[in-house]
Formats: structure tokens, C-alpha cells, sequence
């Protein structure tokens, strides 16, 4: 259970934002949107960036332990909520929770796959995309399990053409990201319990993103029919790669829904 305290941040402006990055990556993520706001907090999710890896065994592993670990990063007052993949899946649970909270919700792509009918063909193929990734770590190969979570998400070579420095960095994560598809995967709530969210939302995907992560979208504006709907010309990294498309519409989504 989530506790109320996880609200802890002060700010003194009307309209701070809180922005979660995606698996694999950190809170520097947004480092090009964030002077946008004049308060915002862009927290490392567990097991990336500074922050540590859960105490929690992976199989057990839950997106309210991912919540919970965020006091202290979570401001005591109404905020704008912005989120890409890991991070966006997590965004929706905050707003479920504590719909009170969030002022607008802002996702890029968010991986909740637990959305989707448990027959919907991207549940098999995520679920086989886990399996690879366990399968490999139980082997102890890290990189070929970095490897394949990379390029999927990308293209094919990805991972190889990355410096030896981020492939190192991406490796360390890669144990978290087998705790983030137990958290996606064990998650029970569905679009039913999406429903009671009444702020303004906004849907970025990019065009050359996966099926799994489209469906998704359209599963999301099927409960949110009147959300801001983008497709961008990117992938599923595009916040990352293609921030001169992602952030002045992630702005100015904030900007005209701004608390006055």
C-alpha cells in the first residue's frame, strides 16, 4: 500500500512538474526540458542513475514499491506529471492513487502492457521479450541481455554501436530492468481503474515505435477520448533522440493547463 507521505517536496510555485525517465536511463534524461519549469523535480528511479536497486526480490517486485521509493521526490502540492515508458507507467499509477495530485499528465509511449487483454498479441510478445531477458541474466549474460532489451526498443545494432562507456552503464541497469517487467507484468489494475482520472492529458508516441508500445496508446486514448494526441517522427527513445520534436509540445501542454 502507498502511503500519503510519499508527498513531501515544498515548492513555492503554483505549477511544479515531476518528470520519470524511462528504464535504462535517469533523471538527466530530461535535462533539456527541464529549464522550461520554474520547479521541477526529475528524480532516478530505483537501480538507475544514483539511486539503488530495490530491497525487494524481483519476482515480488511492484510499480507501488517504485512509488513508494519516490518520497521526498514528490511535491506536497498539486503538480504536472510527466513520463516516458517505465517512467509514464509509473506516471499513471501516481495519477490512479492520487488523482488529486497531478494538475496534467504528460506520457511518452508508457510500457503498461498490464492494460491490454490478456489475449491482445503484444502480451505474448513482451512476455517472450521478458522471458529472453531472465533467461540470459540466469546465465550471467549481461550484455547479450542489455543487448537484446536495446535493440528491441531501437533497431537492430543498437547496442553495439553505443560507446563502451554507455554500454557499461546500461549493462549495470539491466538487472532492474528484469524487476520493471515483473512490476508491468504482476501489475492487477486495468483500464477500469484509469477511469476516475479527470486531468488534462496529453499521448506522444513515435512513428517508428513497436506495436506493443502503440497499443498501449490506443488502449489509453480509448478511456481518455479527449486527450492531446501526437504521433512524432520518431521511436519509442524519442524524448531521449528527438527532444527538439518531444519537449516544446510537453511545454506547452504545461503551459496551457498551468494552475493559475
Amino acid at each position: 500500500m502507498i502511503k500519503t507521505e510519499i508527498f513531501t517536496l515544498e515548492s513555492h510555485s503554483k505549477n511544479p512538474v515531476v518528470l520519470l525517465h524511462s528504464s535504462l536511463s535517469n533523471g538527466q534524461q530530461w535535462s533539456s526540458l527541464t529549464p522550461s519549469f520554474e520547479d521541477c523535480s526529475a528524480p532516478d528511479l530505483q537501480g538507475y542513475g544514483q539511486n539503488t536497486l530495490p530491497d525487494a526480490a524481483s519476482a515480488s517486485f511492484s510499480l507501488s514499491d517504485e512509488i513508494q521509493a519516490l518520497q521526498g521526490k514528490l511535491y506536497s502540492r498539486p503538480f504536472h506529471l510527466v513520463g516516458h515508458s517505465f517512467g509514464a507507467a509509473t506516471a499513471l499509477q501516481i495519477a490512479r492513487h492520487f488523482p488529486e495530485q497531478v494538475l496534467s499528465l504528460s506520457l511518452f509511449e508508457p510500457v503498461a502492457f498490464h492494460l491490454l487483454p490478456e489475449h491482445h498479441p503484444a502480451i505474448a510478445t513482451i512476455l517472450d521479450i521478458q522471458t529472453q531477458i531472465d533467461r540470459l541474466l540466469s546465465e550471467n549474460r549481461t550484455d547479450a541481455a542489455t543487448e537484446f532489451f536495446i535493440d528491441y526498443w531501437n533497431q537492430s545494432g543498437t547496442f553495439k554501436a553505443l560507446s563502451d562507456k554507455t554500454r557499461t552503464r546500461f549493462v549495470r541497469g539491466i538487472q532492474k530492468v528484469s524487476m520493471d517487467f515483473c512490476a508491468l507484468m504482476n501489475e492487477a489494475s486495468g483500464l477500469t481503474e484509469l477511469q476516475h482520472i479527470q486531468c488534462p492529458v496529453l499521448l506522444l508516441e513515435g512513428q517508428y515505435s513497436t506495436d506493443t508500445a502503440h497499443a498501449v496508446i490506443s488502449a489509453l486514448q480509448s478511456i481518455f477520448p479527449d486527450a492531446e494526441k501526437h504521433r512524432l517522427a520518431c521511436g519509442h527513445m524519442g524524448p531521449v533522440t528527438h527532444t527538439s520534436l518531444v519537449n516544446p509540445i510537453v511545454s506547452q501542454f504545461i503551459a496551457t493547463h498551468k494552475k493559475a
